[in-house]
């Protein structure tokens, strides 16, 4: 089974050393936000996405959309 958004988010921050709260303040959201953001990617706007790429922060999407894609289909 594949890990869960969120816990792809969690390892990434680990391993960079950073803080939901400085990610947050980097995307230029709250926290509540982000954490609504990690939850359902959807919502995660470009320049987000953008962002966090900035930050090295690989949500390996590509995953998790190719997961909901095959779910629907099945």
């Amino acid at each position: 089974m594949t890990e869960s958004l969120e816990q792809i988010f969690k390892k990434e921050l680990k391993r960079l050393g950073l803080r939901r709260y400085d990610v947050a303040k980097e995307l230029g959201i709250t926290y509540p936000a982000l954490k609504a953001k990690v939850v359902n990617p959807d919502r995660f706007t470009f320049r987000e996405l953008k962002k966090l790429a900035q930050l090295e922060i690989n949500l390996q999407l590509e995953l998790y959309y190719d997961a909901r894609i095959s779910q629907k289909d099945i």
